[in-house]
């Protein structure tokens, strides 16, 4: 296969998946069951309420202070409003590299993986996840979390997944750290 003809199948590919959303979108509007963006706009950060589409379920409620900014039929990542630790670290993933989150007692939190052909993103995370910034698509994507100062633990990034500590090994991944908020 030439450079050419995968470029091809990337751009079909990225053109099928914008007319899904757009499409997604379209119906959506159409129905009861989406909440208007004016109505979140306005609402209070404690009584926001997230009409969210599940493919198992005709509809889920989910009550939360924090924003939503990516959803997708099996993973849905909201903006912690509460800033955690002394800064923010940004992972960079290439291709294959696994981003192993681990909780503080040594067992694994979940996965991200780059996918060899670009597209996507492997994940084995829970459904729900709260962070600085986590979008698994490949031209938005960003994997950023509250974080301690690296210097903080010799072998892990101090990273905050969920309003909770969680762990990252430095060794993994390439990543920049920023202090402050």
């Amino acid at each position: 296969m030439t450079y050419h003809s995968t470029s091809l199948r990337i751009f079909g590919i990225k053109i099928i998946l914008l007319f899904s959303v757009v499409a997604s979108i379209t119906l959506n509007g159409c129905t009861n069951t989406a909440t208007k963006v004016a109505d979140l706009q306005t609402a209070k950060p404690a009584e926001t309420t997230l009409k969210v589409h599940d493919h198992r379920s005709p509809a889920t409620v989910i009550k939360t202070s924090d924003s939503l900014i990516y959803q997708s039929p099996i993973f849905i990542s909201y903006v912690d409003h509460t800033k955690r630790g002394a800064g923010v670290v940004s992972f960079i993933l290439n291709v294959q590299d696994r981003l192993d989150i681990w909780n503080m007692d040594e067992t694994k939190f979940g996965e991200i993986v780059l996918n060899e052909d670009l597209t996507y993103f492997t994940l084995n995370m829970p459904k729900k996840i709260i962070a600085r910034r986590l979008i698994p698509e490949f031209d938005f994507a960003a994997f950023d979390f509250d974080a301690e100062k690296p210097d903080t633990n010799k072998e892990y990034v101090i990273i905050y997944v969920n309003k909770e500590k969680r762990k990252v090994r430095k060794s993994d991944l390439e990543f920049t750290f920023s202090p402050g908020h």
